[in-house]
């Protein structure tokens, strides 16, 4: 037998099997390891946005009045429906999603609010926990909005509380909770006091998982610096809602 004929017959087979290979990972983008595309549109058409939660399935998903996270018990609130923050506004307007984002991109389809704080210390942190779920894929433009504002606000802005107003001397960038949503990010505002001239601050922690929004805005009632949103509180509201976002 012609030894280097058979050499030259399987070196061929051996190259008219790797094109075709190659061929059939470039037309299936899935094969040879690539990662798959979502399937496209017979009819051109952009695939359509995650619908919103409805308002039983958001309420399933927050935190219960009762329910603890650590130390921090959760209520409602009982007399006006949300955090005082919801009906506040800022100047100039691009800070809004600082503020509240009660109306941010035409306001969400389903909210729930609750409030979270440590029995035990009742001067200590007060958390505002929310819940919004958007419609028309704008929840990640609300992250947009916020990542605006976090940039051109970090030099301050004014808080309008209908004839009151707040003033913010400063917002810094914080890292945000590594493990949760889709995307996150957090914040550290400082509050100059009208009465006495002194500093407090403000931690907002935002999370979107999906078309939902998940907030957390803390601060104390005695203006001393808590150090961020408590992480069991973050924790708990993202444990149960992922653990249900199904």
């Amino acid at each position: 037998m012609n030894q280097g004929y058979g050499k030259k017959r399987t070196a061929a087979r051996t190259i008219l099997a790797a094109v075709a290979a190659v061929v059939s990972c470039t037309a299936a983008l899935t094969a040879c390891g690539a990662p798959a595309e979502p399937a496209a549109r017979t009819d051109g058409k952009p695939a359509a946005a995650p619908e919103p939660l409805s308002q039983t399935a958001l309420t399933a998903r927050a935190l219960t009045p009762g329910e603890e996270a650590g130390p921090y018990r959760t209520a409602e609130y009982t007399v006006s429906g949300g955090p005082p923050s919801d009906d506040y506004t800022a100047a100039p307007a691009v800070c809004q999603p600082l503020v509240g984002l009660r109306a941010a991109r035409g306001g969400p389809a389903a909210q729930v609010h609750r409030r979270l704080a440590d029995p035990g210390e009742p001067q200590g942190a007060d958390v505002a926990v929310q819940l919004r779920t958007y419609a028309a894929g704008r929840a990640a433009g609300v992250l947009e909005d916020l990542r605006t504002a976090g940039q051109k606000c970090a030099g301050g802005f004014a808080e309008v509380r209908g004839t009151n107003r707040g003033t913010y001397t400063g917002v810094g960038k914080l890292p945000a909770p590594a493990g949760v949503g889709d995307e996150a990010q957090a914040f550290r505002l400082a509050l100059l006091d009208g009465k006495g001239g002194a500093t407090s601050y403000e931690y907002l922690t935002v999370v979107r998982s999906g078309p939902t929004v998940l907030s957390f805005r803390a601060q104390t009632l005695e203006g001393t610096d808590l150090g961020g949103v408590p992480r069991e509180i973050v924790d708990a509201q993202w444990e149960k809602f992922s653990s249900l976002k199904h």
